[in-house]
C-alpha cells in the first residue's frame, strides 16, 4: 500500500529541504534493501505532491539501473516540469508516449491533441501513469481526455478496475481544487463502462457515483450531484449518498427536497445504529472511532483565549472593533473567561461593509486564515476563520440593520443561511484576558435574547433551535437544522440531546416540512434502543 511508503518518503523529503545530505545518506543507506526504488516509493511521492523527492528517487534508481526505462522518463518528466521547459532527456522520450504529451500540456497550459492521442501505443501502464501526472497536478480536464480515449480503445473490466483503484488511491490528495467536475465527469464515463454482474464489481460502480457526485458538488453543478448520487446504490454507500443529495439540493435553494433526502438519510442512520447496537463487537469498535475523533476535536481555552488576543490586537492595529458576541460572550459573562465546553471562539462586527478590511488585516498579521469564498458583501452574514498556531476556529457575526433589529446568521457549509435576530446595541469596552475587548452595551439584554436563561448551565442546549433570536422558528431553514442536530446526536451517542431535538421537532410537526410520525418514531426507537436495562 502506498501509505506504508508516506512516512520514509515524507522524510526524504525533509531532509533535502533542509539539505542535510550526511543525514539523507545515511538513510537512504539503510532503506535501499527495503525497495526504496521500487514503484511504490516512487508513486508515493508523486502523490504527496513532492517533486524533489520523485527527481531524487528517480535519479538514485537510474544510477542503481532500477526500472532504468521507467525511472528515466519520472526524472526527465519531472525535471522539465520543475523548470517549465522541456529538458533534452524529456525530447527523447518519444513523442507517442502518453506521460510526454500530458507533460508537455501541463507545461503550455494546453489541451492534449485527440488526434495525437490517437497514435500513442497501447502500452496501459503508460496511459496510467499519464492519469496519475494529471491528477497530481490538477489537470482534471485532462484526465478525463485521457479517460476518453481509454473508452475508444474498449479496455475489458480487469484494466478498468485498474484505472479505478489509482483514481482512487488519489481521490482524497486533490486538495482544495474547486473545478474538478471534469474528473467527475471521467469517474462517471468509466463507471458507465465498467460493467460486469459481479458483486465487486458493482461496489465499484457504487464508489464511482458517490464520487462523480462529489465533483460535481465541489465544482457548484448541483443537479449533476443529485443526478450521479442515485448511482450509489451498495449498502455501504447509501448514507454518504442520502448526505450528499440532501446538501446538494440545500445548496441550490431546494428547500423542500432537501427536507424530503434528509428523512431519507435518517432512516437510514436510524436502522445503522439499531443494527450496531445489536452488536458489541461493532458497538466498541465505533466507541474507540469516536473516542478518538473527539480527543482531535479538544478545545483548550487556553489556546482559544490566545486566539482571540491575536485577533483583537489585529483588528485594533487598524482601528477596527469586534465583539464578544454568543458562547465567547456567555463565559465572558458568567465565567469570566472562555468556557471550558465550547468549540469555537464568537465575534461580531456591525455592518457588512467592514467585512474586507477586517479580512486584510487578519491576513496581513499572518496569524488567521480566512475562506475568502464567504466575503460576499451585502449577503455576507458569516466569515469563519482560522488562527494558524492553535488551531483554533472563530466565527465572525456579521449584524445586519434589518427590520428595526440587527440581524446575523450562520451560512453553513450544508448550504442554508439560519438568520438570528437581536436589539440593537451599543458597544462599551471591558477588560478581559488581560486587555481591552468590546461587548453589547447591555450584555445580560443581549445573552436574554439569545440564550433565556443564560445564568443557569444547560449542557443540552441547543442554540439553532432554542435560541429565543431565532428567526423564523419552525420554519423550513429550522426543519433542515433540526434534522441535522438530530443525525449529530446519533453519530456522536448523544441521547440526551437527541431527545431534546425531538421534543422541538414535535412542536412544529404541523408546519410545512414538519417531521412526519413516522420519522420521529424512527428517532424514537434509537432513544428506546439506547435507553438502561431494567433491573429485575
Amino acid at each position: 500500500m502506498l501509505e506504508a511508503e508516506f512516512t520514509r518518503v515524507a522524510t526524504i523529503d525533509r531532509l533535502l529541504r533542509a539539505k542535510d545530505y550526511d543525514a539523507l545518506e545515511q538513510l537512504t543507506h539503510e532503506q535501499m534493501p527495503l525497495q526504496l526504488l521500487g514503484e511504490d516509493a516512487l508513486n508515493a511521492a508523486r502523490l504527496m505532491k513532492l517533486p524533489a523527492t520523485v527527481i531524487y528517487l528517480a535519479s538514485l534508481a537510474v544510477e542503481n539501473r532500477r526500472n532504468l526505462r521507467q525511472s528515466q522518463v519520472w526524472l526527465a518528466v519531472y525535471q522539465s516540469l520543475a523548470r517549465s521547459a522541456p529538458s533534452p532527456e524529456f525530447t527523447a522520450i518519444s513523442p507517442k508516449h502518453p506521460l510526454r504529451l500530458v507533460a508537455t500540456a501541463l507545461m503550455q497550459a494546453s489541451d492534449l491533441e485527440p488526434a495525437a492521442l490517437r497514435k500513442c501505443p497501447g502500452a496501459l501502464d503508460d496511459w496510467f501513469h499519464a492519469v496519475e501526472l494529471a491528477i497530481d497536478h490538477k489537470g482534471f480536464g485532462l484526465v478525463d481526455q485521457l479517460v476518453r480515449e481509454l473508452v475508444r480503445r474498449k479496455l475489458d473490466v480487469v484494466d478498468w478496475l485498474r484505472l479505478t483503484k489509482l483514481l482512487f488511491n488519489r481521490h482524497s490528495f486533490i486538495g482544495q481544487a474547486q473545478n474538478i467536475e471534469a474528473l467527475g465527469l471521467s469517474y462517471a464515463r468509466i463507471r458507465n463502462h465498467l460493467i460486469s454482474p459481479l458483486p465487486a464489481v458493482r461496489k465499484v460502480r457504487s464508489r464511482l457515483a458517490l464520487f462523480a457526485s462529489l465533483c460535481h458538488f465541489v465544482s457548484g453543478n448541483y443537479p449533476a450531484a443529485v443526478l450521479a448520487a442515485k448511482g450509489a446504490t451498495a449498502s455501504d454507500d447509501l448514507i454518504h449518498a442520502a448526505f450528499d443529495t440532501a446538501r446538494a439540493h440545500c445548496h441550490a435553494g431546494e428547500l423542500p427536497e432537501t427536507i424530503a433526502s434528509l428523512d431519507e438519510l435518517v432512516a437510514l442512520m436510524c436502522a445503522a445504529d439499531t443494527a450496531a447496537s445489536l452488536n458489541e463487537d461493532i458497538l466498541a469498535t465505533q466507541d474507540a472511532v469516536a473516542a478518538a475523533e473527539q480527543q482531535q476535536r479538544v478545545f483548550d481555552p487556553g489556546q482559544a483565549s490566545q486566539a482571540l488576543v491575536d485577533l483583537q490586537a489585529a483588528l485594533s492595529a487598524v482601528g477596527k472593533r469586534a465583539f464578544l458576541v454568543s458562547g465567547t460572550l456567555l463565559g465572558y459573562a458568567r465565567e469570566g473567561q472562555i468556557l471550558a465546553h465550547d468549540k469555537d471562539i464568537d465575534v461580531g462586527i456591525i455592518g457588512w461593509e467592514d467585512q474586507y478590511e477586517v479580512a486584510n488585516a487578519l491576513l496581513q498579521s499572518g496569524h488567521f486564515g480566512i475562506d475568502s469564498r464567504r466575503l460576499r458583501g451585502r449577503k455576507a452574514y458569516h466569515i469563519p476563520v482560522m488562527h494558524q498556531a492553535t488551531r483554533v476556529a472563530i466565527d465572525i457575526f456579521i449584524y445586519h440593520p434589518e427590520n428595526g433589529m440587527w440581524v446575523t446568521g450562520v451560512e453553513s457549509y450544508f448550504g442554508y443561511l439560519q438568520k438570528f435576530a437581536f436589539t440593537p446595541f451599543e458597544l462599551k469596552a471591558v477588560s478581559f484576558l488581560g486587555i481591552d475587548f468590546y461587548v453589547p452595551g447591555d450584555v445580560e439584554k443581549n445573552l436574554a435574547e439569545n440564550f433565556g436563561d443564560w445564568r443557569q448551565s444547560d449542557p443540552e442546549y441547543i442554540s439553532h433551535l432554542q435560541s429565543p433570536s431565532t428567526v423564523d422558528v419552525g420554519g423550513l431553514v429550522y426543519q433542515i437544522v433540526g434534522r441535522l442536530r438530530a443525525l449529530e446526536a446519533i453519530q456522536a451517542k448523544k441521547y440526551e440531546k437527541l431527545n431534546r431535538v425531538i421534543q422541538l421537532m414535535e412542536r412544529h410537526q404541523d408546519r410545512p416540512g414538519g417531521m412526519r410520525a413516522d420519522t420521529l418514531d424512527l428517532l424514537k426507537g434509537v432513544l428506546d434502543a439506547h435507553q438502561p436495562a431494567e433491573v429485575a
